[in-house]
């Protein structure tokens, strides 16, 4: 199972599924019907997150589908019949719940002579090839989501104006306003309503800046500080929200308001918080006019 635990290391947020890996791989040796039971699982753990976080389902709207099931919801998500996919995991996961119910230990209480006959049931020329397959399927899934849907994921996501408040105002106080007969309008709404694309342009950099802001607010090092600083840097025009948050990731992180005087640092974050006083208490600006002995 080397593809999956690799791509599991280097991206936790599947982290969980470390714990199927193991138990493969721990019953590998002694018990073909726990290692399938445990691949399976695997598959459709996989088959669930994608479920849950695309079509915003929940545990419970899952709890009675079946493999199979889980894969045409799957299959649908990720359109993989138009690229030919859709036929090879299918058969996988038809030919695993056969396994699964014909050899797996915990599956509908077998006999005690049926467990002790299924323990020699399948070859380990057998196991090797279901580890592999799984090994690859559960890649591929992993990889093929995390890399190719999130482009497939934005076209159908809705965009919603009134989810976007913040973005709206911000834009609506840098653009001059749109008057329609001596009516005021909204220039976020008007750009809303008439062409939906250059909106969704201008809020993805909006976003984009918003998660500059959080990323320094969790720098791990000085060497992450001064990239991030220097991505935003090349980006002045913030929201008062935006500046609020650059304040609080200065003074939460040690790993930026440890190097607060170097030039980097100190070019991007005092103009902003000094050329914008009237968004902060005297206290806010006391704590950071500490870093500069002013």
């Amino acid at each position: 199972m080397k593809k999956t635990s690799v791509f599991i290391q280097q991206d936790s947020k599947w982290q969980a599924l470390e714990a199927y890996i193991l138990r493969i791989e721990s019953y590998s040796d002694t018990s073909p019907g726990l290692v399938i039971e445990n691949c399976k699982s695997l598959i459709e753990s996989i088959f669930k997150t994608i479920i849950v976080e695309v079509e915003r389902k929940t545990a419970d709207d899952l709890k009675d589908d079946d493999i199979g099931n889980l894969n045409k919801q799957v299959r649908k998500i990720l359109q993989l019949e138009e690229r030919g996919y859709a036929q090879i995991i299918g058969s996988f996961s038809s030919a695993i719940a056969q396994f699964r119910n014909s050899l797996g230990e915990t599956s509908h209480g077998k006999d005690i002579y049926t467990l002790e006959d299924n323990r020699s049931a399948l070859f380990e020329d057998e196991i090797n090839f279901l580890l592999a397959t799984t090994d690859n399927i559960a890649f591929f899934l992993l990889s093929y989501y995390k890399n190719l849907y999130p482009a497939f994921a934005e076209k159908l996501k809705k965009l919603v104006y009134e989810d976007n408040a913040e973005f709206n105002d911000w834009f609506d106080e840098n653009e001059p306003a749109v008057s329609v007969r001596d009516v005021e309008l909204s220039p976020s709404r008007v750009l809303f309503d008439n062409d939906e694309e250059a909106y969704k342009a201008y809020l993805l950099d909006y976003q984009e800046k918003d998660s500059l802001i959080e990323e320094l607010r969790i720098s791990p090092n000085f060497a992450s500080t001064h990239q991030i600083i220097a991505k935003l840097s090349a980006g002045q025009n913030f929201s008062d929200p935006q500046i609020k948050r650059i304040w609080e990731a200065f003074m939460q992180n040690n790993q930026v308001h440890w190097i607060a005087t170097d030039h980097d640092v100190e070019s991007f974050c005092k103009p902003i918080i000094f050329d914008n006083r009237e968004l902060f208490t005297d206290d806010e600006i006391s704590q950071f006019v500490t870093y500069y002995n002013e």
